[in-house]
């Protein structure tokens, strides 16, 4: 099924069912063997982020229990970080040496305590996901949640437009993707429009992601060789350059306030169900 709420489907059913098939996928590729265990990780870490996205779409609501379900999904992907981030970082060596992409580095070794941390903690977000307090019946109910998430963006673009920094584009990186996942969620309401804003953070979330990717690699090279001097200039050449043209998306990304966002919600939802 898809991740974005069905035409005239219940918002509570909507968001249950999402988060179900998202933690199945999980689950199904944490234990399958034959898929490479860097495929696994990232799919764990990519369904993670998306529920926690979720999450904070009825997450005002929720109260307490938003705080429990998000530090669970966030546990879950942290569990295989560590082997992540290491063959992020050879991959990345790879391109900046024109090596090629790196799909024939070796993976990582991930202890099987990890992955079965991992698959333990998504278990126990999936039995919890029928009990979360969803008092959802219409959009009025999701909108504190996109604002909230919305303006922890543009406070993150405020902040990379004043003094841009590794910290505050990482910060920016994680708040307009968890707005991206919520836009995917919401699309039906406009399609036309809501395709449009979602590709548009789907470009800017790439070029973030390539960014961050850098920053890790700048922060692990160490060593006073020359080979590790030359990669360290072409990483920070090559971040700086990918933050620019963050900067460049960005001016169009967040040109509304959280307010207008809202409103435009709003008023795509009163359409919708006019009928």
């Amino acid at each position: 099924m898809p991740f974005y709420l069905l035409d005239r489907e219940p918002i509570a059913t909507g968001l249950r069912r999402i988060a179900h098939e998202q933690i199945a996928i999980a689950l199904r590729e944490l234990g399958d063997d034959d898929l490479p265990v860097q495929h696994r990780v990232h799919s764990l870490r990519s369904r993670s982020k998306k529920l926690r996205g979720l999450l904070r779409l009825p997450g005002p609501l929720m109260s307490e229990a938003f705080e429990i379900e998000d530090r669970r999904f966030h546990a879950a992907a942290r569990a295989v970080a560590a082997p992540r981030d290491q063959a992020v970082c050879a991959r990345t060596i790879f391109a900046l040496e024109d090596a090629g992409d790196g799909t024939g580095i070796a993976d990582e070794p991930i202890p099987a305590a990890a992955i079965e941390q991992a698959r333990e903690t998504m278990a126990e977000c999936e039995t919890a996901v029928d009990t979360w307090p969803l008092p959802v019946e219409d959009f009025a109910d999701l909108a504190p949640g996109v604002a909230l998430t919305y303006r922890k963006c543009l406070d993150a673009w405020h902040a990379v437009r004043r003094e841009p920094g590794d910290v505050d584009f990482h910060r920016l990186r994680k708040w307009t993707k968890y707005h991206w996942y919520q836009i995917r969620i919401l699309e039906r309401l406009n399609r036309p429009a809501l395709h449009r804003r979602r590709k548009h953070f789907r470009r800017l979330q790439l070029i973030l992601g390539d960014a961050h990717d850098l920053a890790l690699l700048q922060a692990r090279l160490t060593g006073n060789d020359e080979r590790s001097a030359r990669l360290l200039r072409r990483a920070i050449a090559r971040k700086e350059d990918l933050y620019a043209q963050a900067v460049r998306k960005g001016r169009r990304a967040f040109e509304r306030s959280a307010d207008e966002l809202v409103a435009d919600l709003a008023r795509y939802w009163a359409d919708r169900h006019a009928s």
